[in-house]
């Protein structure tokens, strides 16, 4: 019984360590680690190989505003 107690708590310490509500819309430059230029390059790569452009390159650009050209 007393080993059981043991690895319930070790469980549930490791497991509040983790955060499972990561809101995804979050966007920053430090979540993302990625500059509006490293965005836009990004974007350009993905139009024109007829690719999806992942959601964390557009918020990048959606949140500074600016038009890639």
């Amino acid at each position: 019984m007393n080993k059981l107690a043991i690895l319930f708590i070790t469980c549930v310490s490791a497991t509040s360590c983790v955060n499972f509500n990561r809101a995804s819309d979050t966007t920053n430059y430090y979540e993302y680690n990625m500059t509006l230029e490293q965005a836009c390059i990004l974007k350009n790569y993905y139009q024109e190989q007829s690719k999806d452009i992942p959601s964390s390159v557009q918020a990048v650009i959606t949140e500074s505003e600016m038009d890639c050209n």
